[in-house]
């Protein structure tokens, strides 16, 4: 199969260096919005070019997990929030507690959304990788999973920058044609 590469690896490029600048200040929430529809929307045509539904659809899966663990953290410090404000004036220790519990517990969830997403993005590299021969989708993709893993830790964050420029780098480098041998 010849398939023309240049729109789906430019568009990728281009996502993966918007969730790049996630990390600046004021434009940096669209910059994400805008790089993760990018990527999905190149990840959807790499997925018809080469017959394979899998890699749109673990991209999907993993952004759409992405989005819930989000909207829980969300949810998590406004009712967090508005209950410290109702509280205040009383002290109820067990009102504190569960509280602290639950905010733990969502934390925990969101935590392990995290994680699930960052295994379904990462199949969708690894496929992209064995479809592309460029294995710096592999790395980038693993190391968005480590980075993930370690969050927890600020230093997750940094190593989740550091695989996207490498996505990025994978979409840029991919060729544009691939002749498939079978």
């Amino acid at each position: 199969m010849n398939g023309g590469l240049s729109t789906p690896k430019l568009l990728g490029g281009i996502g993966s260096i918007l969730l790049v600048l996630t990390v600046t200040p004021y434009l940096g929430s669209i910059a994400g919005l805008v790089g993760i529809i990018l990527i999905l929307i190149s990840l959807n045509m790499f997925s018809k070019i080469f017959n394979d539904p899998q890699i749109f659809r673990n991209a999907l899966i993993s952004f759409i997990l992405a989005i819930i663990g989000v909207f829980v953290i969300m949810l998590t410090i406004g009712i967090t929030f508005f209950s410290f404000f109702t509280m205040m004036g009383s002290y109820h220790l067990h009102m504190f507690s569960s509280i602290g519990i639950g905010t733990i517990f969502s934390f925990i969830v969101t935590y392990l959304l995290l994680i699930i997403s960052a295994h379904y993005l990462k199949s969708s590299f690894y496929l992209l990788s064995s479809y592309t021969g460029i294995n710096l989708y592999k790395t980038g993709g693993f190391w968005y999973f480590i980075g993930t893993l370690l969050i927890i830790v600020v230093i997750g964050f940094l190593i989740n920058l550091v695989a996207w420029v490498l996505i990025a780098v994978a979409f840029f480098t991919t060729p544009e044609e691939i002749k498939s041998t079978a």
